[in-house]
C-alpha cells in the first residue's frame, strides 16, 4: 500500500525541505518536492516536521516496567510507551546484577521471538565496571571483563548487540577486540580509565562511550600534576561516538555546547537511559532495576535521584524530550539534532536499513508539531494509533 505524505517540512541530514514523502510496503519509495505518481492513501502533515523515527540505543524501561524483571508482555508495554514518544527503534538495556538475574532477563527477551515491537538487540550495561565509577549501579556484582564469558553469552543470546565495559579492567583490551570480532559494539562506560587508556580502548575495538560525563573520570590531580581522564579522551578521539543524556539535568547547557562543539552531530547519540519511571511526574517513588532488590529512587526536578540526592539514578526522559532539550540548549540545528537521534545511532550500531529519510529505507517516520511535540508516528509505513 502506498501512502503519500503531503505538506510536510521534511528534515534531511543538512536541511529542511517543503515536500512530499511516499511509503510503499513498509519502506520509503520517494522523497522530493512533488510527486505525481500513484498512491492508495494520503496523509496531510499540515506543516509538521517529518523526521526519521528516533533510535534509542540505551534504555532500561518505561511505563512502570524495567527490562531486568519485566515479563515478555511487559517488555512490549515498554516498547509501546516509547513508541508513543517517537522512538521507533529501542535497544533494551540490562544493568549490573548477578549473572542469574541478567540471563533471566535475556531469556525472557528471547521468548519474544520476532514479535518484539520496536525492540531491537540488547545492550549489556554491566557488570564489567569499575566500582569507583558505579553511579547508581550496585557494586557487589561488578567484575573484570571476560572474553570467554562474552563468547558464551553471544553464542546463547545472539541478539546481544552492544556491551558497556570499563576498559582499564579489560586486560590488554581483549574483550573489546572480542566484541568487534563477534559483531558487537564495545562501549567505554562506568570507568575510572585515564586519557591514555581511553584512547587505547579506541585502538582496540571500542567505538562508543556510554553516557559521557556520567560514570567516568575527568581531569584529576595526582600529587601536583593534572591527569586527563576518560571524559577528555572521549571528547578528543574522533573514533569514539559519545552517548549524551540530553534531559537538561544530567548535563547543563554549557557541557552540551562543549560536547557538540568537540564531537559534532555525527559523533553524538542522544539516549534516554530511561528507567521504569520514565514520563512519571515529580514526587514519584520508584525502583531502578528489579522491583525485588533494585535501587530505590525518587523522581524530582524531572530526573530520577537516589534518596540522598547525591547521584542521579538513570533518567525519566523520553526521546522527544531529548530532542527539544538538545535543540534549545546546545546550539545545534534542527537537522543536526535529528541526526543525533537517528542517523548517528544507526551508524554506530550498524543499522543500515533505517535512520534517514531516503528511498529504500524503512518507513519509520515521526511528525513533530511547531512546538516539537509528537504529532504522529509511522512504523514500517503504518500510522501508529497513539494511546
Amino acid at each position: 500500500m502506498k501512502t503519500k505524505i503531503i505538506n510536510a517540512k521534511i528534515v534531511l541530514p543538512s536541511s529542511v525541505m517543503d515536500g512530499v514523502l511516499v511509503t510503499d510496503g513498509g519502506v520509503i519509495s520517494y522523497v522530493g518536492e512533488c510527486y505525481d505518481g500513484e498512491y492508495d492513501s494520503i496523509y496531510d502533515a499540515e506543516g509538521a516536521y517529518l523526521l526519521p523515527g528516533f533510535i534509542d540505543i540505551h534504555c532500561h524501561g518505561g511505563g512502570g516496567y524495567d527490562f531486568m524483571d519485566a515479563t515478555p508482555e511487559q517488555m512490549l508495554k515498554i516498547s509501546d510507551f516509547h513508541l508513543s514518544h517517537g522512538t521507533t527503534t529501542l535497544v533494551p538495556t540490562t544493568m549490573t546484577d548477578t549473572w542469574e538475574a541478567i540471563t533471566g532477563a535475556l531469556d525472557k527477551f528471547a521468548s519474544l521471538g520476532e514479535d518484539r515491537g520496536i525492540l531491537h538487540g540488547v545492550h549489556l550495561e554491566g557488570p564489567w565496571f569499575s566500582p569507583a565509577q558505579c553511579g547508581a549501579q550496585p557494586t557487589d556484582d561488578m567484575e573484570a571483563p571476560s572474553r570467554e564469558k562474552l563468547s558464551e553469552l553471544k553464542a546463547k543470546y545472539p541478539f546481544i548487540e552492544r556491551v558497556s565495559m570499563a576498559p582499564e579492567l579489560d586486560e590488554k583490551f581483549d574483550t573489546g577486540r572480542a566484541c568487534a570480532e563477534l559483531g558487537m559494539v564495545a562501549s567505554v562506560g562506568h570507568t575510572d580509565a585515564d586519557f591514555d587508556q581511553t584512547v587505547g580502548a579506541a585502538d582496540n575495538g571500542y567505538t562508543l562511550v556510554t553516557h559521557v560525563y556520567s560514570g567516568m573520570k575527568g581531569v584529576v590531580r595526582v600529587n601536583a600534576y593534572r591527569v586527563a581522564g576518560a571524559v577528555e579522551g572521549a571528547l578528543y578521539d574522533d573514533r569514539l561516538t559519545v552517548e549524551v543524556i540530553a534531559d537538561g539535568k544530567h548535563l547543563p547547557s554549557g557541557l552540551l555546547k562543549l560536547i557538540y562543539k568537540c564531537k559534532g552531530a555525527d559523533r553524538i547519540c542522544l539516549i534516554t537511559d530511561a528507567m521504569r519511571a520514565a514520563g512519571a511526574p515529580d514526587g514519584t517513588e520508584s525502583i531502578l532495576g528489579k522491583l525485588d532488590g533494585g535501587v530505590a529512587v525518587i523522581v524530582e526536578d524531572g530526573v530520577a535521584k537516589l534518596p540522598d540526592r547525591l547521584s542521579f539514578a538513570g533518567s525519566v526522559s523520553t526521546s522527544d524530550r531529548l530532542f527539544r532539550t538538545m535543540y534549545s540548549l546546545s546550539g545545534a540545528s534542527l537537522p543536526e539534532v535529528a541526526r543525533m537521534l537517528s542517523a548517528t545511532p544507526a551508524r554506530v550500531m550498524g543499522y543500515t536499513d533505517r535512520g534517514r529519510l531516503e528511498a529504500g529505507l524503512r518507513a519509520d517516520l515521526l511528525l513533530l508539531d511547531g512546538e516539537l511535540s509528537v504529532k504522529d508516528v509511522f512504523l514500517g509505513g503504518e500510522l501508529v494509533e497513539r494511546k
